[in-house]
């Protein structure tokens, strides 16, 4: 090789190597900072799985649900591939206000969930492992 395609090599695995620690040392966000969700508005909650079964969660249920959203910590997803989420469940919120409307969605494969506002575009999240938001909506979806 000469020095011309030494350096363009150099430079290109110089670049990868940028965006690679770009994309792992994405800061760490709270549920709160990521949604517009006002978990003190919530009046009522419906999970919902994609074997079409689906209840309203109960005011103990809604609670555990509320503190496992307000600690929860995630990283946003930079690439969203919508065509690639495979929803094993979601959660719909119903306010006071009927103009609001909130889903989450979960893929648990990729311990992704989908965060969808007002019928706007999904943002996606990645979650940590064995998440208590995924271990609270799989044991739901067991009732």
């Amino acid at each position: 090789m000469d020095i011309r395609n030494k350096k363009i090599w150099f430079l290109l695995g110089l670049l990868i190597g940028i965006l690679l620690i770009a994309f792992y040392s994405r800061p760490l966000i709270f549920f709160n900072e990521a949604s517009e969700i006002e978990l003190t508005s919530i009046e009522r909650v419906l999970f919902s799985d994609t074997r079409e079964k689906s209840y309203t969660l109960e005011s103990e249920e809604t609670e555990r649900l509320i503190t496992i959203l307000d600690r929860i910590v995630m990283k946003k997803k930079v690439i969203p591939n919508v065509s690639a989420f495979n929803t094993d469940a979601y959660i719909l919120f119903f306010t006071a206000n009927a103009e609001e409307s909130y889903t989450i969605k979960f893929d648990y494969e990729r311990n992704i969930i989908g965060i969808i506002e007002n019928h706007k575009n999904m943002k996606q999240y990645i979650l940590e492992n064995d998440s208590d938001l995924f271990v609270f909506v799989q044991s739901r979806q067991q009732k």
